[in-house]
């Protein structure tokens, strides 16, 4: 199960130690701490999903196509879950599809979402203020995101829309410069993200000034720092652990499968207390290889089934 030849192994590893966390965060017992790391993971699967789009407007809506039509299918075997399982699973039909904006237990939400970034991507390359001016877009959606709460119009959150283009705008730069560059410096890295941790006064003041809270204040700095902790333990793993990291590299190929359909593994533990213990520690351990394996299962058997859960090519 080793992944093919063009895949950056480092940038799957990264997912996969990203989705830990999040399957550790919809365990439903892990510390309070994990949510703020969860954060910097969906920045990080925002900022790959931009950064490996397209240049092209009408590459991009094929591409959303396959996204959006993958969301659908999702959707579908959720709403059979919830039509199965409703007895024990307590949520709503907008939930089971991803239509509330973050629940737990559902996290299609962020195949929506990315398939509005996607929507606004390829009008933006139309009006041609993409590639050009994307780090000036940047710069603007970062500050909106420190002056407004974050929209939830359609349950749609635009708030880490700038991710998405400073992945789009990061793209300048090959993965193998990014990981010379993160394997030689990343000391620089580190001191950025300690400078992010404790948490710099003049955020606290701007924020009591903007009259916003101090959370929202720091939320996107946090999500940025987590991110970036990703990255960089991606690719040290690849450089010091490469058999390590490429087993992780092996979950990360299928991180769409994985992110869309570990809920329905997770959902008895939301009814059934007994099986918590130890902050369920043990869930991603479980959940992830499982997964993996079961995706590679389908892909063998049949590969265009896979293909439209992952929104991948298809023949």
């Amino acid at each position: 199960m080793r992944p093919s030849a063009d895949r950056a192994e480092w940038v799957d590893c990264s997912r996969t130690l990203a989705m830990f966390f999040i399957v550790w965060l919809h365990a439903a017992a892990a510390p309070g701490w994990v949510g703020k790391v969860v954060g910097g993971a969906i920045a990080l699967f925002f900022l790959l999903a931009g950064y490996f789009l397209p240049v092209s407007a009408a590459q991009v809506m094929r591409r959303t196509g396959r996204l959006a039509l993958a969301w659908v299918l999702w959707s579908l075997l959720s709403l059979l879950f919830l039509m199965l399982f409703k007895p024990w699973v307590d949520i709503s039909w907008q939930h089971a599809v991803g239509w509330g904006v973050a629940a737990y237990n559902t996290p299609l939400w962020f195949l929506k979402t990315l398939v509005a970034y996607q929507l606004v991507a390829a009008a933006l390359l139309v009006l041609r203020l993409l590639p050009r001016y994307s780090w000036v877009l940047v710069v603007f959606l970062a500050l909106c995101s420190y002056t407004t709460a974050p929209s939830q119009h359609l349950s749609v959150r635009f708030d880490y829309l700038w991710i998405f283009l400073l992945g789009f705008s990061a793209r300048v730069a090959s993965l193998e410069m990014v990981r010379e560059y993160v394997w030689k410096h990343g000391w620089i890295l580190l001191l950025g993200v300690l400078g992010v941790f404790l948490q710099p006064e003049f955020l606290e003041e701007y924020a009591d000034l903007a009259d916003v809270s101090w959370r929202h204040c720091n939320l996107p700095l946090w999500n940025l720092a987590f991110m970036t902790l990703f990255l960089l333990a991606g690719v040290v793993l690849h450089g010091l652990l490469p058999r390590l990291a490429g087993a992780l590299a092996c979950c990360g190929r299928w991180m769409l499968f994985i992110y869309a359909g570990h809920s329905y593994l997770l959902s008895p533990l939301y009814r059934w207390e007994e099986l918590r213990w130890g902050w369920n520690l043990w869930v991603p351990f479980l959940v992830l290889p499982l997964l993996a394996g079961l995706a590679w299962g389908i892909a063998r058997v049949s590969p265009c089934t896979m293909a439209l859960l992952q929104a991948r090519r298809w023949k």
